[in-house]
Protein backbone atom coordinates (compact mmCIF):
# COMPACT_ATOMS: atom_id res chain seq x y z
CA UNK A 1 0.00 0.00 0.00
CA UNK A 2 0.99 3.58 -0.86
CA UNK A 3 2.33 6.00 1.93
CA UNK A 4 -0.43 8.40 2.97
CA UNK A 5 -3.26 6.58 0.94
CA UNK A 6 -6.00 5.77 2.76
CA UNK A 7 -9.50 4.23 0.92
CA UNK A 8 -12.97 4.62 1.98
CA UNK A 9 -16.69 3.47 0.97
CA UNK A 10 -19.66 5.97 1.12
CA UNK A 11 -21.58 3.55 3.45
CA UNK A 12 -20.90 1.57 5.83
CA UNK A 13 -20.07 -2.43 5.39
CA UNK A 14 -19.44 -1.79 1.89
CA UNK A 15 -18.60 -4.80 0.74
CA UNK A 16 -16.88 -3.85 -2.58
CA UNK A 17 -14.67 -0.83 -1.21
CA UNK A 18 -13.69 -3.13 1.80
CA UNK A 19 -12.47 -5.60 -0.59
CA UNK A 20 -10.85 -2.74 -2.88
CA UNK A 21 -9.11 -1.85 0.22
CA UNK A 22 -7.94 -5.27 1.16
CA UNK A 23 -6.37 -5.66 -2.09
CA UNK A 24 -4.55 -2.84 -1.98
CA UNK A 25 -2.97 -3.83 1.36
CA UNK A 26 -4.26 -1.16 3.79
CA UNK A 27 -4.73 -2.83 6.97
CA UNK A 28 -6.87 -0.25 8.67
CA UNK A 29 -10.50 -1.44 8.19
CA UNK A 30 -12.73 1.37 6.71
CA UNK A 31 -14.93 2.01 9.75
CA UNK A 32 -11.95 3.04 11.78
CA UNK A 33 -10.90 5.82 9.26
CA UNK A 34 -14.41 7.28 8.73
CA UNK A 35 -17.29 7.17 10.84
CA UNK A 36 -20.13 7.67 8.39
CA UNK A 37 -23.60 9.00 10.78
CA UNK A 38 -26.78 9.67 9.97
CA UNK A 39 -28.64 12.30 12.24
CA UNK A 40 -32.47 11.60 13.78
CA UNK A 41 -33.38 14.28 11.07
CA UNK A 42 -31.97 11.94 8.53
CA UNK A 43 -29.06 14.73 7.30
CA UNK A 44 -25.63 12.68 6.42
CA UNK A 45 -22.43 13.30 8.11
CA UNK A 46 -19.21 11.73 7.71
CA UNK A 47 -16.41 12.20 9.82
CA UNK A 48 -12.68 11.22 9.22
CA UNK A 49 -11.45 9.70 12.53
CA UNK A 50 -8.15 11.22 13.71
CA UNK A 51 -5.96 11.02 17.26
CA UNK A 52 -8.60 12.41 19.90
CA UNK A 53 -6.10 13.83 22.05
CA UNK A 54 -4.30 15.65 19.69
CA UNK A 55 -5.10 19.04 20.10
CA UNK A 56 -2.34 20.57 17.87
CA UNK A 57 -3.70 19.58 14.27
CA UNK A 58 -7.59 20.09 14.55
CA UNK A 59 -8.88 20.07 11.20
CA UNK A 60 -5.43 18.70 9.76
CA UNK A 61 -5.81 14.74 10.48
CA UNK A 62 -5.84 14.01 6.40
CA UNK A 63 -2.79 16.91 5.89
CA UNK A 64 -0.81 15.90 2.54
CA UNK A 65 -2.62 12.37 2.34
CA UNK A 66 -4.56 10.82 -0.74
CA UNK A 67 -8.24 9.80 -0.34
CA UNK A 68 -10.15 7.45 -2.18
CA UNK A 69 -13.83 7.29 -1.99
CA UNK A 70 -15.07 3.59 -2.97
CA UNK A 71 -18.58 4.19 -5.01
CA UNK A 72 -21.36 1.48 -5.80
CA UNK A 73 -24.65 1.28 -5.63
CA UNK A 74 -26.55 -0.07 -2.10
CA UNK A 75 -29.80 -1.52 -0.73
CA UNK A 76 -30.31 0.66 1.91
CA UNK A 77 -29.37 3.71 0.27
CA UNK A 78 -30.51 5.50 -3.81
CA UNK A 79 -27.86 6.57 -6.12
CA UNK A 80 -28.94 10.26 -5.20
CA UNK A 81 -28.53 9.24 -1.87
CA UNK A 82 -24.83 8.21 -2.26
CA UNK A 83 -24.15 11.32 -4.54
CA UNK A 84 -25.10 13.53 -1.81
CA UNK A 85 -22.77 11.30 0.75
CA UNK A 86 -20.33 11.52 -2.16
CA UNK A 87 -19.90 15.78 -2.15
CA UNK A 88 -19.81 15.81 1.70
CA UNK A 89 -17.17 12.66 2.34
CA UNK A 90 -15.07 15.02 -0.65
CA UNK A 91 -15.48 18.02 1.42
CA UNK A 92 -14.47 16.68 4.57
CA UNK A 93 -11.46 15.15 3.32
CA UNK A 94 -10.63 18.13 1.11
CA UNK A 95 -11.52 20.59 5.06
CA UNK A 96 -9.46 18.59 6.88
CA UNK A 97 -6.10 18.44 4.62
CA UNK A 98 -6.42 15.99 2.10
CA UNK A 99 -3.74 16.52 -1.06
CA UNK A 100 -5.84 14.50 -3.31
CA UNK A 101 -9.26 13.00 -3.26
CA UNK A 102 -10.20 10.60 -5.88
CA UNK A 103 -13.85 9.05 -6.63
CA UNK A 104 -13.75 5.34 -7.45
CA UNK A 105 -17.67 5.04 -9.01
CA UNK A 106 -16.84 1.59 -11.74
CA UNK A 107 -20.76 2.51 -12.97
CA UNK A 108 -20.73 6.74 -12.87
CA UNK A 109 -23.83 8.23 -11.38
CA UNK A 110 -25.64 10.25 -14.08
CA UNK A 111 -23.59 9.09 -16.64
CA UNK A 112 -26.38 7.79 -18.96
CA UNK A 113 -28.00 11.65 -18.60
CA UNK A 114 -24.87 12.72 -20.87
CA UNK A 115 -27.12 15.60 -22.56
CA UNK A 116 -28.91 18.73 -22.65
CA UNK A 117 -31.10 20.96 -24.62
CA UNK A 118 -28.13 23.49 -25.27
CA UNK A 119 -25.09 20.79 -25.64
CA UNK A 120 -24.59 20.23 -28.91
CA UNK A 121 -21.22 18.57 -28.97
CA UNK A 122 -22.69 15.22 -29.10
CA UNK A 123 -22.86 12.72 -31.67
CA UNK A 124 -26.62 11.70 -30.82
CA UNK A 125 -27.61 15.31 -30.61
CA UNK A 126 -27.76 16.32 -34.95
CA UNK A 127 -31.51 17.70 -35.47
CA UNK A 128 -33.79 20.25 -33.67
CA UNK A 129 -35.50 16.37 -33.05
CA UNK A 130 -32.73 15.13 -30.86
CA UNK A 131 -32.70 18.59 -28.88
CA UNK A 132 -36.27 18.14 -28.09
CA UNK A 133 -36.07 15.04 -26.34
CA UNK A 134 -34.17 16.92 -23.65
CA UNK A 135 -36.29 20.10 -23.86
CA UNK A 136 -37.13 20.70 -19.90
CA UNK A 137 -34.39 18.17 -18.52
CA UNK A 138 -31.43 19.33 -16.93
CA UNK A 139 -27.61 18.38 -18.05
CA UNK A 140 -27.40 15.58 -15.29
CA UNK A 141 -23.91 14.44 -16.39
CA UNK A 142 -22.22 17.72 -16.20
CA UNK A 143 -23.91 18.81 -13.39
CA UNK A 144 -22.56 16.08 -11.11
CA UNK A 145 -19.30 16.70 -12.83
CA UNK A 146 -19.80 20.45 -11.48
CA UNK A 147 -20.94 19.09 -7.73
CA UNK A 148 -18.08 16.98 -7.38
CA UNK A 149 -15.62 19.33 -8.35
CA UNK A 150 -17.14 21.94 -6.15
CA UNK A 151 -17.29 19.03 -3.59
CA UNK A 152 -13.22 19.22 -3.89
CA UNK A 153 -13.28 16.08 -5.80
CA UNK A 154 -10.01 15.84 -8.04
CA UNK A 155 -10.46 12.74 -10.29
CA UNK A 156 -13.00 10.52 -11.42
CA UNK A 157 -12.24 6.20 -12.16
CA UNK A 158 -15.35 4.80 -13.79
CA UNK A 159 -15.19 1.30 -15.38
CA UNK A 160 -16.73 0.69 -19.10
CA UNK A 161 -18.40 3.54 -19.39
CA UNK A 162 -21.44 4.21 -22.12
CA UNK A 163 -19.92 6.46 -23.94
CA UNK A 164 -16.43 7.30 -22.65
CA UNK A 165 -15.76 10.10 -25.26
CA UNK A 166 -18.75 12.19 -24.27
CA UNK A 167 -18.04 12.19 -20.54
CA UNK A 168 -14.10 12.66 -21.00
CA UNK A 169 -15.00 15.45 -22.53
CA UNK A 170 -17.43 16.72 -19.95
CA UNK A 171 -15.02 16.50 -17.45
CA UNK A 172 -12.16 18.01 -19.16
CA UNK A 173 -14.24 21.42 -19.92
CA UNK A 174 -15.38 21.45 -15.60
CA UNK A 175 -11.69 21.33 -14.90
CA UNK A 176 -10.18 22.51 -17.61
CA UNK A 177 -8.10 25.07 -15.35
CA UNK A 178 -7.56 22.12 -12.33
CA UNK A 179 -4.30 21.04 -13.87
CA UNK A 180 -2.59 18.38 -16.24
CA UNK A 181 -3.80 15.10 -14.23
CA UNK A 182 -7.00 13.80 -16.28
CA UNK A 183 -9.94 14.44 -14.35
CA UNK A 184 -12.01 11.32 -16.03
CA UNK A 185 -10.05 8.11 -16.44
CA UNK A 186 -12.15 5.40 -17.94
CA UNK A 187 -10.74 1.55 -17.10
CA UNK A 188 -10.51 -0.38 -20.26
CA UNK A 189 -11.99 -4.14 -19.06
CA UNK A 190 -11.13 -5.92 -22.78
CA UNK A 191 -8.77 -7.69 -21.22
CA UNK A 192 -10.04 -9.33 -18.75
CA UNK A 193 -13.17 -9.91 -20.74
CA UNK A 194 -10.64 -11.95 -23.48
CA UNK A 195 -9.02 -13.52 -21.20
CA UNK A 196 -12.48 -14.99 -19.42
CA UNK A 197 -13.87 -15.92 -22.66
CA UNK A 198 -10.78 -18.47 -23.71
CA UNK A 199 -11.44 -20.03 -20.02
CA UNK A 200 -14.68 -20.39 -20.77
CA UNK A 201 -14.80 -22.31 -23.61
CA UNK A 202 -13.04 -25.05 -25.73
CA UNK A 203 -11.22 -23.00 -28.92
CA UNK A 204 -10.96 -24.29 -31.76
CA UNK A 205 -8.54 -23.62 -34.88
CA UNK A 206 -7.31 -20.01 -34.05
CA UNK A 207 -10.95 -19.70 -32.94
CA UNK A 208 -13.00 -20.78 -36.00
CA UNK A 209 -15.85 -22.35 -33.21
CA UNK A 210 -16.74 -18.66 -32.06
CA UNK A 211 -18.77 -15.69 -33.05
CA UNK A 212 -18.70 -12.03 -31.41
CA UNK A 213 -21.95 -10.08 -31.29
CA UNK A 214 -22.04 -6.13 -30.85
CA UNK A 215 -26.08 -5.87 -29.59
CA UNK A 216 -26.10 -2.42 -31.72
CA UNK A 217 -23.21 0.06 -33.04
CA UNK A 218 -22.44 1.56 -29.48
CA UNK A 219 -20.97 -1.68 -28.67
CA UNK A 220 -18.80 -2.16 -31.79
CA UNK A 221 -15.58 -0.61 -30.59
CA UNK A 222 -15.89 -2.87 -27.02
CA UNK A 223 -16.96 -5.98 -29.05
CA UNK A 224 -13.91 -5.36 -31.51
CA UNK A 225 -11.47 -5.03 -28.67
CA UNK A 226 -12.23 -8.39 -26.77
CA UNK A 227 -11.99 -9.78 -30.07
CA UNK A 228 -8.42 -8.46 -30.89
CA UNK A 229 -7.68 -9.10 -27.58
CA UNK A 230 -8.33 -13.06 -27.68
CA UNK A 231 -6.31 -13.29 -30.76
CA UNK A 232 -8.80 -15.49 -32.89
CA UNK A 233 -7.91 -14.33 -36.03
CA UNK A 234 -10.41 -17.04 -37.59
CA UNK A 235 -13.76 -15.88 -35.08
CA UNK A 236 -16.64 -13.98 -36.55
CA UNK A 237 -18.00 -10.59 -35.74
CA UNK A 238 -21.62 -9.69 -36.24
CA UNK A 239 -22.89 -6.04 -35.46
CA UNK A 240 -27.13 -5.77 -35.35
CA UNK A 241 -28.88 -2.99 -35.93
CA UNK A 242 -31.03 -1.35 -33.20
CA UNK A 243 -34.28 1.05 -33.36
CA UNK A 244 -35.52 2.55 -31.36
CA UNK A 245 -39.41 2.42 -31.03
CA UNK A 246 -40.45 4.23 -28.08
CA UNK A 247 -38.63 4.23 -24.51
CA UNK A 248 -39.17 0.47 -24.10
CA UNK A 249 -39.41 -1.05 -27.85
CA UNK A 250 -36.77 -1.84 -29.92
CA UNK A 251 -36.20 -3.86 -33.10
CA UNK A 252 -33.31 -5.50 -34.08
CA UNK A 253 -32.16 -6.38 -37.40
CA UNK A 254 -28.97 -7.75 -38.97
CA UNK A 255 -26.93 -8.30 -41.87
CA UNK A 256 -26.30 -11.37 -44.34
CA UNK A 257 -22.90 -11.37 -42.74
CA UNK A 258 -24.84 -12.57 -39.43
CA UNK A 259 -24.67 -16.52 -41.20
CA UNK A 260 -21.38 -16.72 -40.28
CA UNK A 261 -22.37 -17.54 -36.74
CA UNK A 262 -24.20 -20.48 -37.61
CA UNK A 263 -23.08 -23.20 -35.22
CA UNK A 264 -20.91 -21.24 -33.21
CA UNK A 265 -20.49 -20.42 -29.76
CA UNK A 266 -21.01 -16.82 -29.86
CA UNK A 267 -20.60 -14.02 -27.09
CA UNK A 268 -22.60 -11.37 -27.09
CA UNK A 269 -20.74 -8.08 -24.72
CA UNK A 270 -22.81 -5.13 -23.75
CA UNK A 271 -21.56 -2.46 -21.07
CA UNK A 272 -24.58 -2.56 -19.06
CA UNK A 273 -28.22 -4.35 -18.85
CA UNK A 274 -31.34 -2.76 -16.98
CA UNK A 275 -34.67 -4.17 -18.99
CA UNK A 276 -33.15 -6.60 -20.86
CA UNK A 277 -35.23 -5.88 -23.63
CA UNK A 278 -32.46 -5.85 -26.16
CA UNK A 279 -30.32 -8.62 -25.18
CA UNK A 280 -33.37 -10.73 -25.39
CA UNK A 281 -34.18 -9.68 -28.68
CA UNK A 282 -30.58 -10.05 -29.63
CA UNK A 283 -30.66 -13.30 -28.40
CA UNK A 284 -33.81 -14.51 -29.80
CA UNK A 285 -32.92 -13.11 -33.33
CA UNK A 286 -30.14 -15.29 -33.65
CA UNK A 287 -31.29 -18.53 -31.56
CA UNK A 288 -34.30 -18.43 -33.83
CA UNK A 289 -33.23 -18.43 -37.10
CA UNK A 290 -32.52 -21.15 -39.00
CA UNK A 291 -29.53 -19.75 -40.98
CA UNK A 292 -27.96 -18.33 -38.08
CA UNK A 293 -28.38 -20.72 -35.13
CA UNK A 294 -24.87 -21.20 -32.81
CA UNK A 295 -24.15 -23.81 -30.67
CA UNK A 296 -24.83 -21.25 -27.75
CA UNK A 297 -25.03 -17.99 -26.54
CA UNK A 298 -23.27 -16.35 -23.84
CA UNK A 299 -24.08 -12.94 -22.74
CA UNK A 300 -21.54 -10.49 -20.82
CA UNK A 301 -22.11 -7.00 -19.67
CA UNK A 302 -20.26 -5.39 -16.87
CA UNK A 303 -22.97 -3.44 -14.87
CA UNK A 304 -26.36 -5.36 -14.46
CA UNK A 305 -29.02 -3.89 -12.63
CA UNK A 306 -31.28 -6.86 -11.24
CA UNK A 307 -35.00 -5.93 -11.87
CA UNK A 308 -38.02 -7.98 -12.28
CA UNK A 309 -38.51 -6.91 -16.19
CA UNK A 310 -34.60 -7.91 -16.41
CA UNK A 311 -34.69 -11.46 -14.82
CA UNK A 312 -38.22 -12.03 -17.05
CA UNK A 313 -36.42 -11.12 -20.33
CA UNK A 314 -33.36 -12.42 -19.99
CA UNK A 315 -34.54 -15.99 -18.72
CA UNK A 316 -34.44 -17.57 -22.51
CA UNK A 317 -33.68 -21.28 -23.18
CA UNK A 318 -31.64 -19.95 -25.66
CA UNK A 319 -29.15 -18.21 -23.36
CA UNK A 320 -26.46 -20.70 -22.31
CA UNK A 321 -24.83 -18.65 -20.00
CA UNK A 322 -25.34 -15.04 -17.81
CA UNK A 323 -21.75 -13.10 -17.32
CA UNK A 324 -21.22 -9.85 -15.09
CA UNK A 325 -18.96 -8.22 -13.15
CA UNK A 326 -19.89 -7.01 -9.42
CA UNK A 327 -20.28 -3.59 -10.10
CA UNK A 328 -22.93 -3.34 -8.85
CA UNK A 329 -23.06 -5.64 -5.61
CA UNK A 330 -26.73 -6.81 -5.58
CA UNK A 331 -25.76 -9.35 -8.37
CA UNK A 332 -24.36 -11.15 -5.58
CA UNK A 333 -27.46 -11.52 -3.55
CA UNK A 334 -28.60 -15.42 -5.14
CA UNK A 335 -32.12 -14.07 -3.53
CA UNK A 336 -32.73 -11.86 -5.63
CA UNK A 337 -31.57 -13.61 -9.18
CA UNK A 338 -34.46 -16.00 -9.40
CA UNK A 339 -34.16 -18.64 -12.34
CA UNK A 340 -31.26 -16.11 -13.56
CA UNK A 341 -29.28 -17.85 -10.90
CA UNK A 342 -28.64 -21.60 -13.04
CA UNK A 343 -26.64 -19.08 -15.44
CA UNK A 344 -25.58 -16.54 -13.50
CA UNK A 345 -21.52 -16.04 -13.50
CA UNK A 346 -20.05 -13.41 -11.32
CA UNK A 347 -16.76 -11.56 -12.16
CA UNK A 348 -15.33 -9.94 -8.46
CA UNK A 349 -12.99 -7.61 -10.05
CA UNK A 350 -12.22 -5.63 -6.90
CA UNK A 351 -8.60 -6.96 -7.06
CA UNK A 352 -8.34 -5.22 -10.55
CA UNK A 353 -9.74 -1.60 -9.06
CA UNK A 354 -7.05 -2.20 -6.32
CA UNK A 355 -3.94 -3.04 -9.18
CA UNK A 356 -5.01 0.18 -11.00
CA UNK A 357 -5.17 2.41 -8.04
CA UNK A 358 -2.00 1.09 -7.36
CA UNK A 359 0.08 1.06 -10.88
CA UNK A 360 -2.31 3.63 -12.20
CA UNK A 361 -2.73 6.25 -10.13
CA UNK A 362 -0.25 5.87 -7.60
CA UNK A 363 2.71 4.36 -9.82
CA UNK A 364 1.80 6.96 -12.70
CA UNK A 365 1.30 4.09 -15.68
CA UNK A 366 -1.44 4.77 -17.84
CA UNK A 367 -3.87 2.36 -17.74
CA UNK A 368 -3.82 1.90 -21.54
CA UNK A 369 0.08 0.64 -20.81
CA UNK A 370 -0.68 -2.06 -18.76
CA UNK A 371 -4.16 -3.34 -19.41
CA UNK A 372 -4.19 -4.33 -23.00
CA UNK A 373 -3.85 -7.39 -25.50
CA UNK A 374 -0.35 -8.25 -23.62
CA UNK A 375 -2.09 -8.80 -20.38
CA UNK A 376 -4.70 -10.68 -21.33
CA UNK A 377 -2.97 -14.03 -20.35
CA UNK A 378 -2.00 -12.58 -17.05
CA UNK A 379 -5.47 -10.90 -16.48
CA UNK A 380 -7.17 -14.23 -14.61
CA UNK A 381 -5.12 -12.70 -11.31
CA UNK A 382 -7.31 -9.55 -11.53
CA UNK A 383 -10.51 -11.49 -10.98
CA UNK A 384 -12.23 -14.61 -9.21
CA UNK A 385 -15.81 -16.14 -10.28
CA UNK A 386 -18.60 -16.23 -8.17
CA UNK A 387 -21.08 -19.16 -8.89
CA UNK A 388 -24.47 -20.12 -7.54
CA UNK A 389 -25.15 -23.14 -6.03
CA UNK A 390 -27.72 -24.09 -8.21
CA UNK A 391 -25.34 -23.19 -11.55
CA UNK A 392 -24.53 -26.63 -13.54
CA UNK A 393 -20.99 -25.54 -13.77
CA UNK A 394 -20.46 -24.87 -9.64
CA UNK A 395 -21.66 -28.06 -9.07
CA UNK A 396 -18.90 -29.62 -10.95
CA UNK A 397 -16.15 -27.36 -9.71
CA UNK A 398 -14.65 -27.89 -6.71
CA UNK A 399 -13.94 -24.70 -5.68
CA UNK A 400 -15.41 -20.80 -6.70
CA UNK A 401 -12.08 -19.64 -8.68
CA UNK A 402 -12.93 -21.83 -11.88
CA UNK A 403 -10.09 -21.82 -14.52
CA UNK A 404 -10.07 -23.49 -17.79
CA UNK A 405 -7.60 -24.37 -19.76
CA UNK A 406 -6.38 -21.57 -22.19
CA UNK A 407 -7.31 -22.29 -26.02
CA UNK A 408 -4.86 -23.17 -28.61
CA UNK A 409 -4.72 -21.54 -31.30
Amino acid sequence: MAEGTIIVSNWTDASFGLDVAYNFGQKTDISDLISLKTFANTEFCPRFLGDENDLDHIGQALRGKRVYIISTSSPQHTRVELAMRNFLIASAAKENGAERVVLVEPDLFFSAQDRGPHYLDHPQMITPGDRKKFDGQPFSARMYAEMLRTAGVDQVVTVHNHKPEVLARIYREVYADAGEAPPFINLDIAHIVANLILRTVSVERNGANLGFVAPDQGAEDFVSRVREFTGLKKSAMVVLEKTRLGQRSIELSASGEVRALRGRQVFILDDMVRTGGTIAGAIALLAENPETKPSGVFFYCTHTYISPEGRENLNSPHLTEFITTNTLPNVLNRDDQGRLRRKMVVLKIESWIADALTHCLEGGQLPTERYGPLSVPHADQFYTLDYSSKNLRRAAAPSNQLTFPLGSG
